[in-house]
């Protein structure tokens, strides 16, 4: 008897499978960047090691840029859809687990008592306070909820704004991310920080990237990400101060990422197929994200034992990242299919 076992899905007419390739992509660089993180902690500073692994930091903290990008393609792209439907749909998808999984960080930490009514207040003071201790990674989360709030706004902009002037829109803020970057080198202070930090710019470069983005202007992002790339090595082998001016909004960061967005959306220009593996990752990627902190600080670190330099740094790393992968896939698709089903219906 012949059994066919098929790896690959058909996805609905219409859906993006290069973006199911971008989240998959930014959630394995999120436990990369904690992983390798763990391995810079432990190797000495200023050695070949040490420099290797700030390499690989850098090329895998591209995660952060990569998942607003996915933001802004996917939602700033609508058009008609009301502001209520809108947040209605976020609060669902977005707000709910958010608010589950910080509980879940905070009692795993310091106790069931934080669900009791008496801790309710206290409770919701830390939430509005920003990130627990116990998930500094929920940074993240916060700049995407205060993107929501503008993403009405937005998407009315980008409605009624020609091409050319998006495009000077976003040189414009890239200059203003340069500005505040490379400020401090001559003694300034950054002075767009109100913007710069929002991570405005990456939202809509993103809707850019996926909408708007001519062969013209991929070349020069094609050029610009390998240039970036190489330069901040480059700085994280001959600089000590180097983590000031290529993380985050640093404009080498946005044109690695924007690079890195435009290779997988090329790749995947035809697809009609994926694998069923990418599709479960991706739709649970959100839930994998917010929960993959604790799965590899407390299972994999102190309830297996995994040593990130184990059997040497690179198996080890490897070792650690495919673990809290496999693992936080698992818890996201048991809590997505029992208690968030149940709280979103």
């Amino acid at each position: 008897m012949n059994v066919n076992v098929s790896w690959k899905l058909t996805p609905k007419p219409g859906h993006q499978i290069y973006l199911d390739d971008l989240r998959v992509m930014a959630t394995v660089f999120v436990i990369g960047v904690h992983t390798v993180s763990l391995a810079v902690s432990m190797v000495e500073e200023g050695s070949i090691s040490y420099h290797i692994l700030e390499c690989f930091d850098y090329f895998f903290l591209s995660c952060n840029l990569l998942f607003l990008m996915i933001s802004g393609a996917l939602l700033l792209s609508v058009r008609g859809e009301k502001t209520t439907v809108f947040f209605r749909k976020r609060f669902s998808k977005v707000v709910i687990p958010f608010l589950v999984y910080y509980i879940l960080y905070v009692c795993a930490k310091e106790g069931i008592e934080w669900i009791y009514p008496s801790h309710w207040l206290p409770l919701l003071q830390r939430i509005v306070s920003g990130a627990p201790v116990e998930a500094p990674h929920f940074w993240l989360i916060y700049v995407i909820l205060f993107l929501y709030v503008l993403t009405p706004a937005l998407r009315w902009i980008l409605a009624h704004i020609p091409d050319p002037v998006l495009s000077g829109f976003l040189a414009v803020l890239f200059v203003l991310c340069t500005i505040d970057t490379y400020a401090p080198l001559f003694g300034m202070s950054a002075p767009f920080q109100w913007y710069t930090g929002t991570f405005v710019g990456t939202f809509v470069l993103g809707y850019y990237l996926a909408a708007k983005c001519s062969r013209r202007m991929e070349r020069i992002f094609f050029a610009g990400g390998v240039v970036s790339f190489l330069i901040s090595c480059l700085w994280i082998v001959t600089r000590n101060d180097y983590k000031d001016y290529i993380y985050q909004n640093a404009p080498t960061m946005m044109l690695f990422a924007a690079m890195l967005f435009l290779l997988v959306k090329r790749k995947a220009a035809g697809k009609t197929e994926e694998l069923y593996l990418v599709s479960l990752i991706s739709r649970h990627s959100y839930s994998i994200l917010l929960i993959h902190w604790g799965i590899l600080h407390f299972v994999v670190k102190q309830v297996l034992h995994v040593n990130v330099l184990g059997g040497g740094i690179v198996g080890g790393c490897i070792l650690m990242l495919v673990l809290t992968l496999v693992l936080s896939t698992i818890a996201a698709w048991i809590l997505d299919k029992t208690l968030l089903k149940w709280l979103m219906v």
